[in-house]
């Protein structure tokens, strides 16, 4: 166990230390399927397990070339051979799709859910608290890495079509577009000309509608307030931390940090405290990098606390079982109190999907 949460460490570290290619060119339209042969060119799953979830049982066959990808695209793959790689990617867990059962014959709306996934525990719990959407879309979730396949993606919206989506709202679930799992999913719906990971299959779609990670919307700065206030007591002596898990990248970097200080600005105005300032542990750079980051917020801490100011923590992180048992490691010993929660079981989450649709679609 101890050697498989090492390797799993390993691989979190590896898989984000890579870099993304901007382009603003398009692809060309004739190299994707159009959207009414999409159901015709794969073979989807037929039967769910008893949950309802959906996963790829054909064995796929990966090129060479792919290997090649993952080797060029993630350093740390780069001296392991295939099989390796492939003992890799199955400590990753499963690409798989889960949908909901439509709630209404008259639905004409689609929304698909992308998320990294997080644990079998971790992903019932994200499907049960969806289940709102489903009220008012015919809704699935899709789940897993799509490092080296885009089937499961496939699937699921040929499915939410099948069920009479005329458009499908496809929704990031993650706290910002500077990593490379959006960037990923943005290449396989032909928002940019290269993948983070693979050249896996990408398509084109008339009917379909990329919405943007929730960021520094309205709604995430009423989520890190409200978890600010659950363990606040006298505002006014309080400072807070907002800590991210951050990109790996420089610019990334400073672009997420431009984010938060967005949510920094309106949880200090709305929520009168003390102080608030937001950091990025960047947790998957080099060593040095988050080590000099964690020093920079224990730095913060201790100034703040010898100050005579309480320190309160929280996060823009979508779940609340992620990195949050790093942090606590990172930060043992000081004065600050930490809402580990993650903005998937905060009500506001799904008002945000579906106001993210209903303002897509006007």
């Amino acid at each position: 166990m101890k050697m498989r949460n090492t390797m799993l460490w390993i691989l979190v570290f590896f898989i984000f230390n890579t870099k993304t290619v901007f382009s603003n060119q398009n692809h060309d339209k004739d190299n994707h399927p159009l959207a009414a042969s999409l159901a015709a060119s794969v073979n989807c799953p037929n039967e769910a397990d008893a949950a309802g979830r959906k996963y790829l049982t054909e064995r796929m066959m990966h090129s060479e070339t792919m290997f090649s990808e993952l080797r060029h695209n993630i350093p740390g793959l780069k001296n392991l051979n295939n099989k390796q790689i492939m003992g890799m990617m199955k400590l990753m867990g499963p690409n798989y799709y889960w949908n909901f059962d439509k709630k209404d014959p008259n639905q004409k709306t689609g929304a698909l859910l992308l998320a990294h996934g997080y644990g079998k525990e971790g992903d019932r719990a994200f499907h049960n608290s969806m289940t709102d959407i489903s009220t008012n879309h015919i809704t699935t979730l899709s789940l897993g890495m799509s490092m080296m396949t885009s089937k499961h993606i496939e699937c699921a919206l040929s499915e939410i079509r099948e069920n009479g989506a005329e458009k499908i709202y496809i929704v990031p679930i993650s706290s910002t577009p500077h990593n490379t799992l959006v960037q990923q999913w943005e290449y396989i719906f032909g928002l940019r000309n290269d993948h983070a990971y693979t050249r896996v299959k990408s398509f084109q779609l008339d009917d379909v509608v990329f919405l943007d990670p929730i960021s520094d919307h309205q709604i995430a700065k009423k989520i890190v307030l409200d978890y600010a206030q659950e363990i606040s007591i006298n505002p006014k002596n309080e400072t807070v931390v907002i800590i991210a898990h951050g990109p790996v990248g420089e610019t990334d970097n400073e672009l997420e940090l431009e984010l938060m200080e967005n949510l920094a600005v309106y949880v200090r105005e709305n929520g009168k405290f003390n102080d608030v300032r937001p950091f990025t542990l960047q947790d998957d750079a080099p060593k040095e990098i988050r080590d000099e980051n964690v020093k920079q917020i224990q730095q913060f801490i201790e100034n703040a606390t010898l100050d005579g100011k309480k320190v309160l923590m929280v996060s823009n992180l979508m779940s609340g079982k992620g990195i949050q048992r790093k942090i606590n490691e990172d930060f043992s010993g000081l004065d600050y109190k930490f809402n580990s929660k993650g903005f998937l079981t905060h009500p506001l989450f799904k008002e945000w999907i579906l106001q993210s649709i209903e303002s897509s679609d006007k």
